[in-house]
């Protein structure tokens, strides 16, 4: 293992973005004549009846026909001659809702409610007024007043609470809520894909993955949400269900905030890089940002084109001067090609900016480390270690520069106590074994070591190859025995192939022996050339 792998890369999550649609459809319902009066039938004096029904059916067609900024005054030409018309109070205050003037709404729906606390299809339009403006304690208080009404309102009562319980990270109250709400969760895609979700982050895969194929078979659903879908089925590593639905809302709204993006992530894993390439091009063209100028650059640097992911993570720097990974990014391809002093300079200016970033501070002692500056290394790595409560990274880090510094008893001290911290840390177990095996006198302390890191990682080739040079001249065949699963493990381990054809010559197995050391001759040359062939990343800079 080389020192490179305690770098501190970035890792690129995506996040599932929420919407608050208005719920056109629940407020219509709520709107239509014969609910409205079927539920509280108002009265109107003699003498004001047909001007406040008139009005009522005026303001009503305008609605229909989407013309709300006319319906309202319509509506209020009926409170002249009734005032106190709960049917007029509640209509206007469900229409500036769907103008999205929630101020106006709430004002006008609990004057109604003053006028009559039983009126339901206020109480419903006010709580979802309250939901739609993120009042979410407000809506759950007026929501739970309907749990017991009849009627509908109980499903209506449990499916918003059920999607502000998803909201709220509240998975099982959730996924039960809007269980027991019944066929109406299929009715909406939003709180169909809060279901799913809901269901998903409680290890209900395959509940989630039903839940969620009922999407496809529904309508009016809106970019927004088949995006949502896709993040769902990226969350579960679908990546062609989830590339499926994103393409619908791509052919719905391409400019949707985080698409191309997603997009990008997903073409990606699906071994489809060339596309994602292209795609992120075109995005940050129009509209750069930090994400996606991340992701470039990880593409890039995959396709050797280092230049273009140089550029992109300066542009994100630039863009997002608070975000670390940009710095850890840029440092790390640096540092993967030996340009140290461009790596450091990127890892200060990140520090300029979050001086408190733990990852950045243990980036920059590995790279000191690099430069030969060891001292500086540790203290900065000892800083480090002092800024949150996991810090086996820095811990891990301090021990290795102590090693490369010949410091072999601090590192053996430094691991030995991270190890009482972290027993689970194979890498602590396999460094300690480094430092042990590097002092000459402790090879049963070592084995000990690397007999552990086999038993928390046993896919991890080096710590075979290590166990087998401690035992090349005491037990040769369980020196053997170590090398080949080593190079089973890792077919291309140069020093385990030299080692065990020199084994192969010792004890008389001259053909088997010059085999190996023939093809570690040729690799050897091989990874020559392929270093002198390597990029230079000054090139890349011009």
């Amino acid at each position: 293992m080389t020192g490179s792998s305690i770098y501190c890369t970035h890792r690129l999550l995506t996040l599932l973005h929420r919407s608050r649609p208005v719920w056109l459809g629940l407020y219509s319902a709520l709107l239509v004549l014969p609910v409205v009066w079927a539920q509280s039938a108002p009265v109107f004096s003699t003498s004001s009846e047909s001007e406040a029904a008139q009005a009522f059916r005026l303001g009503m067609s305008l609605v229909k026909a989407g013309r709300l900024d006319e319906a309202i005054p319509a509506f209020k030409n009926g409170l002249v001659t009734d005032p106190q018309s709960a049917v007029l109070l509640n209509v206007i205050g469900a229409t500036y809702s769907l103008k999205g003037d929630f101020a106006q709404a709430e004002s006008y729906l609990l004057k109604c409610l003053q006028t009559d606390p039983g009126f339901v299809p206020a109480r419903k339009n006010l709580a979802i007024s309250y939901f739609n403006s993120g009042k979410y304690n407000l809506a759950i208080t007026e929501f739970e007043r309907l749990v017991n009404t009849p009627g509908d309102s109980r499903s209506v009562a449990f499916l918003f609470l059920g999607i502000i319980a998803e909201e709220q990270g509240n998975f099982s109250k959730s996924a039960s809520l809007l269980g027991d709400s019944g066929d109406i969760v299929y009715q909406y895609p939003l709180a169909l894909l809060s279901f799913a979700h809901s269901l998903l982050e409680l290890d209900q895969a395959q509940k989630a993955d039903a839940v969620l194929k009922s999407l496809d078979a529904m309508s009016g659903v809106a970019a927004s949400e088949y995006f949502k879908a896709g993040l769902l089925y990226s969350q579960q590593r679908q990546y062609h269900q989830a590339l499926a639905e994103l393409d619908r809302a791509n052919k719905m709204d391409p400019l949707l905030g985080g698409l191309q993006y997603q997009r990008s992530v997903v073409l990606d894993e699906l071994g489809r890089s060339d596309e994602a390439l292209k795609l992120l091009k075109d995005l940050i063209s129009i509209k750069p940002d930090a994400d996606s100028l991340n992701l470039l650059a990880n593409l890039a640097r995959r396709k050797g084109d280092l230049n273009l992911a140089i550029q992109s993570l300066r542009q994100a720097a630039l863009l997002e001067p608070g975000r670390e990974s940009n710095y850890l990014d840029f440092s790390t391809i640096c540092m993967d090609y030996e340009n140290y002093p461009l790596a450091l300079e990127a890892a200060e200016i990140g520090l300029a900016h979050i001086p408190g970033s733990y990852r950045l501070q243990v980036q920059k002692g590995a790279i000191l480390e690099k430069l030969g500056r060891f001292g500086e290394a540790e203290k900065i790595v000892q800083r480090a270690s002092k800024l949150q409560e996991d810090n086996s990274v820095a811990l891990l880090s301090l021990a290795i520069i102590q090693t490369h510094a010949g410091e072999l008893q601090d590192a053996i001290h430094t691991l030995s106590s991270a190890i009482e911290k972290f027993p689970s840390n194979s890498q602590m177990h396999y460094y300690l074994g480094v430092a042990l095996e590097q002092t000459l006198e402790h090879d049963a302390r070592a084995a000990e070591a690397f007999r552990q890191t086999i038993r928390l990682n046993p896919s991890f080739a080096d710590s075979y190859y290590h166990f087998a040079k401690l035992y090349l001249k005491k037990d040769p065949k369980l020196a053997e025995q170590n090398l080949l699963t080593c190079l089973r493990l890792d077919p291309h381990h140069l020093s385990a192939e030299y080692s065990l054809g020199r084994l192969y010559l010792q004890t008389g197995r001259r053909v088997e022996g010059r085999a190996l050391i023939d093809a570690f001759e040729r690799q050897q040359q091989a990874e020559t050339l392929k270093v002198q062939q390597k990029p230079s990343l000054e090139l890349a800079q011009r």
